[in-house]
């Protein structure tokens, strides 16, 4: 009696991966899912944050939400509120300490530009630790370069965010329509 030859790993793993295809699933981080969000999300006009880490957090979110550069017509208005907490930890008997944090807090509200109506709210954080040296100037880039991952994680949270209520939104129009 002869042996059936064995499937390929390869061939199985397309074989269980295939019902995924016909339920809809879509991975949110993949590159696709960031190309076919790019319309709706590039509607969306990032409003002015006070202060240099709110301009950062702007410009990080404008790219975030039109990587393309597409010319759009806005349908949203995105105001966010950022609040910076810089905590002292690793506290000497001198009462110096060896290490920081960063605590950024960012308050969002999404509104329809047309009626003007609040649409979404939602709250983000990022916290980010950092090294205090003895050298002033080594310190101070330390704790920029946490204020920094801070907006990168923000920016990336809040485009997830709105990218799952913009599809939320397509879901339900799509719905009204059929």
């Amino acid at each position: 009696m002869t042996r059936p030859a064995p499937i390929p790993r390869r061939a199985l793993l397309s074989l269980l991966v295939l019902p995924l295809a016909a339920c809809g699933f879509h991975p949110l981080y993949s590159e696709q899912a960031l190309e076919t969000d790019e319309p709706a999300l590039a509607a969306i006009k990032v409003g002015t944050i006070p202060d240099r880490i709110g301009q950062q957090l702007a410009l990080s979110l404008r790219e975030a939400l039109n990587p393309s550069g597409l010319s759009v017509e806005p349908r949203y208005a995105l105001g966010v509120s950022l609040q910076v907490i810089r905590v002292d930890l690793g506290i000497q008997r001198d009462a110096s300490s060896t290490r920081g944090r960063v605590d950024t807090y960012a308050t969002l509200r999404l509104l329809e530009v047309a009626t003007g109506k609040q649409v979404y709210t939602s709250r983000a954080q990022s916290t980010a630790a950092f090294n205090i040296l003895t050298d002033a100037y080594a310190a101070e880039v330390a704790e920029e370069d946490a204020r920094t991952r801070c907006v990168r994680d923000l920016a990336i949270e809040i485009r997830t965010r709105l990218a799952l209520f913009m599809r939320e939104q397509q879901k339900k129009s799509a719905k009204k329509t059929s």
